[in-house]
């Protein structure tokens, strides 16, 4: 077991790679209760929920009640220039891949992620901002496909 905790949880580096003080350019676009909406309902209902133990059928069944507060929150991550530290923290089951001749080598086995999903669906609404915006202003060469 500690060869898999080696492989799956590296050690942190001993320096960061934000720079001190750096400056985070202003949100482009405000975040919308349509593209909050828009996200919650492309959720899996049951799918495993993460530490925070919120399954995403909560936040699909009590939208209406939660809409305002979570357009104020994501808007407040920004404006406020802070993330919420438990939104960091994620749990990690580990499968084992079936029909590997042999389970004592790390790549026999899947890691999985479990994430709290309220901070993953601001993830996905920030990350179709940017790459609505970088197809918009054509920011990205012809020639550059994938990830």
């Amino acid at each position: 077991m500690k060869i898999l905790a080696q492989i799956f949880f590296p050690k942190k580096p001993d320096q960061s790679r934000v720079p001190e003080n750096y400056e985070y350019p202003e949100l482009l676009l405000p975040i919308t209760l349509e593209q909050v909406e828009h996200q919650i309902r492309r959720l899996s209902p049951f799918k495993v929920s993460g530490p925070d133990e919120i399954p995403n059928v909560v936040l699909q069944k009590c939208f209406k009640h939660l809409s305002e507060y979570l357009v104020h929150l994501f808007r407040g991550v920004f404006t406020l220039r802070t993330y919420y530290s438990g939104w960091q923290e994620f749990t990690m089951v580990v499968l084992r891949k079936p029909g590997k001749p042999n389970y004592k080598i790390p790549k026999a086995y899947h890691p999985i992620a479990l994430l709290c999903m309220i901070p993953k669906v601001l993830t996905v609404i920030v990350a179709e901002s940017i790459s609505h915006l970088v197809e918009k202003d054509a920011l990205l060469p012809d020639t550059h496909f994938g990830g």
